[in-house]
């Protein structure tokens, strides 16, 4: 599918999201998924939309949609494990973060996906590892082929994660 002619949409609805017009971020990604049905970014990023307005099971059947149109679409899945995390449906969020993972070992977004987890689930030896792991790629230049727009982020826990990670690193050795 050719991106170009959808991604004028999906450069506003990144902009909409940025701002938190949710509902104007949600309605230009309809208009990008109708534009380009089978694009599994356009799919992604609506049920990011979805999500951060609370609407879990819109956005887990736009996730699910992207990720059957793209099966090596990593932000896809690792978005589709932040809302059933959300919903409490950790067994499905670990699946999702490690699919993730097994296509883009070196996506950081998964990895602080995976960390926050982990931690929830109360394995914090694992929830450090990857925290550790997020740090250490996310700090990387970024490039064209390696920017992730449009993930649901969860910056404070990221950054309460870094500094679990440290406090436990330091009792571990």
């Amino acid at each position: 599918m050719d991106t170009g002619a959808i991604q004028p949409l999906l450069d506003e609805g990144e902009r909409l999201l940025g701002r938190g017009e949710l509902e104007s971020a949600e309605r230009t990604f309809r208009s990008a998924v109708r534009t380009a049905p089978d694009s599994a970014v356009a799919h992604s990023k609506l049920g990011v939309a979805l999500a951060q307005q609370g609407r879990a099971d819109e956005a887990i059947a736009e996730l699910s949609a992207a990720v059957a149109l793209q099966p090596t679409y990593a932000p896809a899945y690792s978005n589709l494990g932040n809302v059933y995390r959300e919903k409490g449906m950790l067994a499905e969020a670990l699946a999702a973060y490690e699919r993730a993972l097994a296509i883009d070992p070196e996506y950081w977004i998964a990895h602080r996906n995976l960390g926050i987890l982990y931690k929830q689930m109360g394995r914090l030896t694992d929830a450090v590892d990857h925290f550790k792991k997020a740090t250490r790629l996310s700090v990387r230049p970024a490039t064209d082929s390696t920017k992730r727009r449009g993930c649901l982020a969860a910056p404070t826990v990221f950054l309460g994660g870094v500094v679990l990670a440290g406090v436990l690193a330091r009792r571990l050795l």
